[in-house]
C-alpha cells in the first residue's frame, strides 16, 4: 500500500467544504452530470519514497471526469470493460487516458438517514505499468500509477471496512487484477458500507487515480455508487395461506449466507412470531471477505390497516368477513389471517335509493351520443332517469359539448423534379391543433400545419389533423405532381399579325438553365432560323415565321433544340411546328 501526505486536519478541511447529497439524488451520476460531486486534480510526483499529491485545484482537465453514457459502449483499451456499471446509465471515468505526471479525484459528502445506511459502490480500474525489466525500468512501485477509495466521518477519521488502496508493482500482476500487454485491469468490482452506526452524521467520500509520477504512463479509473437501505424486507406484509413468509436480502451482493443455511438472495421461511433470521452478505468480487455485513430480521405482530367506501343500491347488500350489511352505517372488522398478522377493514357504507350521475362528456361535430333511450348531437346538459334492473332509479346528468373541426388542403400540386413545394393544413375554427403528415421522410417538419415538401417523384401526402384532446380527428390528402425536367413547344403557331401566338419559342421549367440552341429548316433542309445561348419561356427569342425578311410559306418546319440543365447535363429535342396563315 502506498503512502499518502494527506494530513488528517487537511481531509478534515475539504470535505468540510463539501455540499451533502441528502437524498443521494445524484450519487451514482444518473443525472448525466456531476452535481452532489466535486471534481478535482492536480500534479503527482514522489519525495522520500512516497507517492505526493501536490497541489489540488477543483474542477476539471482533459476531460479527466467524464460522465460516461450506455451509448459510449465498452474501454476502447480493454473492450471487455463496459464504460457503464452493469444496472447503471452513467457512471464517470476518473484520469487521464494517455499521460502520467497528474492525478484525478471525485469527492462528495453524504448525509447518512435511516433510508440509506448502506453505501454501495462499484469501481473498474485501468493502470499502465512500466515496461522492460520484468515492469521496473527505473521506476518503483510508489512512482507507478494507481487508485484508491477513502471514506471518512465528519472528524476525519477512516471508516473501517471502506477503503481501498491498489498501487502497481514490478512485473508482478496485482492480486484481482489481469494483465493486457503493459496494460493491468480490474474489471467492475463492487463493494459496500454499513452506516447504521452513523444515521444522523455525514461521510465524505474520495476516490483518486494517477498516472506514474514519471509523466509518461497513465492511470483511470471508472467508478459508480448507489444508496441503500440495511434492512431485509418481506414480499408481503403478511404470511401466505400456508404460513409462509419471504424474507428479501439487498440485491447486488455476491454471497448470502443466512442463518439456517440458505444462500440465496432471497428465502422462504414458515412464520412464527419471535423467529429470528440474519443474513451475512459479501460484496459481490469482495475487496475483504473479512468485512461482510450482517442484517438482522425478528417476525413480529403486524396489523394492516384497511379503509373502503362503498355504495350501493336500496334492496342490494354486501359482505364483511362474514357478515352481510344492508343499511348505511360505518363497520370495523378485525379479519385474523394469522398467528403473525391481523388486518382491520373499516367499511363506510352508503345505501342509495336515488343514486346521481353526473358526467361531462365531449364529441366531435357529426357525432352522437346514447344515453339510456335518448340520442344527443348538440352542446348542452341533459338530466335522464334510468330505471336499473335492481328496482332502483339513477339520475344520470350529462354536460355535453360538441367539437367542431374542419380541415382543408390543396388536393393537387405540381412541381418540376428537384423544386420544393410548400403544402398548407388549414384547421376550422381556429385554436391549438396537432397535426401529423405521413410520408414524412420528403418534408421539412411532420408536426407543423404548413410544411415544405421535397419528394422524387409523384407522391400522396397524408395529414391527420386532431384537437388536444384527440376529440375530433380529420384527414387530408395532397397530391404532388412532380414533372420531368426540360422543355415544351406548341405544335401550332400562327404569325398573322393578330397578336395571338405570332412566335415560336420553347418553354423550360425551372430545371433549365438556358438553351445552348434552336435550329429551325424549311421542307428542303435549309436553316432558316438559328440562334444560340438563350433564355427559354422568353418569347424574345424565337422565330417569328420570316426567313431574309419575308413571310415563310404555311406549311411543316422541323426543329431541333439543345437545352442545358442545372444538373450539367444536355438534353436534345426534336420535333415539327406548323406555321398557319
Amino acid at each position: 500500500m502506498k503512502q499518502l501526505l494527506l494530513t488528517l486536519c487537511f481531509l478534515v478541511t475539504v470535505f468540510s467544504t463539501l455540499k451533502a447529497q441528502v437524498d443521494c439524488s445524484n450519487v451514482g451520476f444518473e443525472q448525466g452530470n456531476t452535481s452532489g460531486w466535486q471534481p478535482t486534480y492536480g500534479a503527482v510526483t514522489d519525495q522520500d519514497q512516497k507517492t505526493v499529491y501536490q497541489t489540488e485545484i477543483t474542477g476539471t482537465q482533459n476531460n479527466d471526469h467524464y460522465v460516461t453514457s450506455l451509448s459510449d459502449g465498452n474501454d476502447p483499451k480493454i473492450p471487455s470493460i463496459p464504460m457503464v456499471a452493469p444496472g447503471s446509465t452513467h457512471s464517470i471515468r476518473i484520469g487521464n487516458v494517455t499521460q502520467g505526471g497528474q492525478y484525478s479525484r471525485i469527492r462528495t459528502s453524504y448525509l447518512v438517514t435511516a433510508d440509506n445506511t448502506l453505501f454501495q459502490y462499484k469501481f473498474a480500474v485501468i493502470l499502465q505499468n512500466t515496461s522492460g525489466n520484468g515492469g521496473a525500468a527505473n521506476h518503483e512501485p510508489y512512482q507507478k500509477p494507481g487508485f484508491n477509495i477513502q471514506i471518512y466521518d465528519n472528524n476525519g477519521n477512516e471508516l473501517p471496512c471502506s477503503s481501498y488502496d491498489i498501487q502497481l508493482e514490478g512485473n508482478n500482476t496485482v492480486d484481482g487484477f489481469q494483465s493486457s500487454g503493459d496494460i493491468q485491469y480490474r474489471n467492475w468490482t463492487t463493494g459496500a458500507i454499513d452506516l447504521r452506526n452513523y444515521v444522523g452524521k455525514s461521510i465524505s467520500i474520495a476516490v483518486t487515480t494517477h498516472g506514474c509520477t514519471r509523466m509518461r504512463h497513465f492511470g483511470y479509473a471508472y467508478f459508480d455508487a448507489e444508496c441503500l437501505k440495511s434492512e431485509i424486507k418481506t414480499v408481503s406484509s403478511c404470511p401466505d395461506e400456508n404460513g409462509y413468509l419471504t424474507l428479501q436480502a439487498p440485491v447486488g451482493f455476491g454471497k448470502y449466507k443466512w442463518n439456517n443455511g440458505e444462500t440465496t438472495q432471497n428465502i422462504k421461511v414458515k412464520a412464527s412470531l419471535g423467529d429470528k433470521f440474519s443474513v451475512q452478505l459479501v460484496p459481490l468480487g469482495s475487496l475483504d471477505e473479512s468485512c461482510a455485513l450482517q442484517l438482522d430480521y425478528t417476525i413480529e405482530l403486524k396489523k394492516s390497516v384497511a379503509e373502503i367506501s362503498k355504495v350501493i343500491c336500496e334492496g342490494e347488500e354486501v359482505a364483511l368477513g362474514d357478515t352481510i350489511l344492508k343499511t348505511s352505517g360505518t363497520y370495523v372488522r378485525n379479519i385474523s389471517k394469522s398467528t403473525v398478522c391481523d388486518s382491520t377493514v373499516t367499511l363506510h357504507l352508503t345505501v342509495n335509493s336515488v343514486p346521481r350521475f353526473t358526467q361531462t362528456i365531449g364529441i366531435c361535430e357529426g357525432e352522437e351520443l346514447a344515453v339510456g333511450d335518448s340520442v344527443y348531437t348538440t352542446s348542452g346538459t341533459y338530466v335522464n332517469n334510468i330505471p336499473l334492473p335492481t328496482g332502483c332509479d339513477s339520475i344520470v346528468t350529462t354536460h355535453l359539448e360538441v367539437y367542431g373541426l374542419n380541415l382543408s388542403v390543396t388536393p393537387q400540386v405540381s412541381i418540376t423534379e428537384g423544386d420544393s413545394v410548400q403544402l398548407h393544413a388549414i384547421a376550422e375554427p381556429t385554436g391549438e391543433y396537432k397535426y401529423n403528415w405521413q410520408m414524412s421522410q420528403t418534408l421539412s417538419c411532420s408536426t407543423c400545419a404548413d410544411t415544405w415538401a421535397h419528394p422524387s417523384a409523384s407522391t400522396t401526402y397524408t395529414v391527420i389533423a386532431s384537437d388536444p384532446g384527440s376529440i375530433c380527428i380529420k384527414q387530408g390528402k395532397v397530391s404532388v405532381m412532380v414533372k420531368p425536367c426540360g422543355i415544351s413547344a406548341p405544335e401550332i403557331f400562327s404569325p398573322n399579325q393578330d397578336n395571338s401566338n405570332e412566335i415560336f419559342y420553347v418553354f423550360g421549367n425551372s430545371c433549365v438553365v438556358q438553351i445552348k440552341e434552336m435550329v429551325i429548316y424549311n421542307r428542303w433542309g435549309q436553316v432558316i432560323f438559328h440562334k444560340q445561348n438563350f433564355q427559354a419561356s422568353n418569347p424574345s427569342f424565337g422565330w417569328d415565321g420570316y426567313y431574309k425578311g419575308l413571310p415563310s410559306l404555311a406549311g411543316a418546319y422541323p426543329y431541333k433544340v439543345k437545352a442545358e440543365l442545372k444538373n450539367g447535363g444536355i438534353q436534345d429535342y426534336n420535333g415539327v411546328v406548323t406555321l398557319i396563315r
